[in-house]
């Protein structure tokens, strides 16, 4: 299977062709004495999860868990589709983000208005039954056999986001945590509506004090610890490039910040500027929040 690797002994990650493009998502499984999935991907990769826990060897029936970072459907759309098919896993997600599982309705409605033709890359998202459902608590540990996975409260990119952490091997499952990483780059995701940079520099000195080994992206794949240092470096300077032009209509101010980056070669092109578009939205409802509050 090419869309599956082994990135570490018995951690593997799993490409979800994300948007249709390979090298843009993931999710990842752990094949330790039980099963875990972290991230699913959005639903239509629902087919390529399973063929690869089959390309594993793994019994549908040894997933013990299915470790969410966030809600947002890019992550765990998938969760409901995924888990129909293991009878015996449960979904960890943050408390603040059960509710959306349960009822995915106005999470499916705020993609959809945000991403707009790209929304038929997600799929239809489904509920989730409350009891199989686990709320994970920051410093809550979840064992897979001897081995244990250890969830970190980590906001920031959303107010329900977790990491997952495995102590034994140092490895840190990031989710949107420390940005996207693509193709050795690293490019912020700070979307609305809950971008919170206080919160989001609190984790990653958080997350730095872990000491982890290896970073594990969902966007996409494994990085070296200082990735850490380098995205607070690079969240604030993105911060104050958007502050620039606050003071602009929205469209303008997304148009100028869009124009800067590539005039500075930063990856804008048609499939990427509607993400560019979002991390300066919410980067503007923050300010603006900040304003508010006095």
């Amino acid at each position: 299977m090419d869309f599956v690797q082994e990135i570490h002994p018995g951690v593997f990650l799993l490409d979800t062709n994300h948007f249709g493009q390979p090298g843009l998502g993931g999710a990842y499984i752990i094949h330790a004495e039980e099963v875990a999935l972290v991230d699913t991907g959005a639903s239509l990769a629902k087919e390529r999860i399973l063929l690869g826990l089959k390309a594993l060897g793994i019994e549908r029936t040894k997933v013990k868990w299915i470790f969410l970072t966030h809600v947002h459907l890019d992550h765990a759309g998938g969760a409901g589709a995924v888990i129909s098919a293991l009878p015996n896993a449960t979904v960890v997600v943050h408390p603040r983000g059960a509710k959306h599982l349960v009822d995915p309705s106005k999470l499916v409605a705020s993609t959809k208005s945000a991403t707009g033709e790209r929304f038929r890359f997600y799929g239809e998202a489904f509920p989730i039954p409350e009891e199989r459902i686990c709320t994970g608590t920051d410093g809550e540990v979840f064992p897979l056999g001897s081995l244990k996975v250890l969830a970190i409260d980590s906001p920031g990119h959303a107010p329900h986001h977790l990491c997952f952490f495995i102590p034994e091997h140092g490895l840190l499952f990031t989710g949107d945590a420390l940005g996207l990483y693509i193709k050795g780059r690293l490019l912020p995701t700070t979307v609305p509506p809950s971008f919170d940079l206080v919160a989001w520099l609190a984790t990653l000195e958080r997350l730095a004090s872990l000491k982890p080994q290896k970073l594990l992206f969902a966007h996409f794949g494994p990085g070296e610890p200082k990735l850490i240092e380098e995205y607070r470096a690079l969240l604030l300077a993105w911060v104050e490039r958007v502050r620039r032009h606050q003071e602009k209509p929205e469209e303008e101010a997304i148009s100028a910040v869009l124009s800067e980056l590539r005039r500075e070669g930063w990856p804008v092109g048609p499939g990427v500027s509607g993400d560019w578009a979002m991390s300066v939205r919410g980067v503007l409802q923050y300010l603006h929040r900040k304003e508010a509050s006095g």
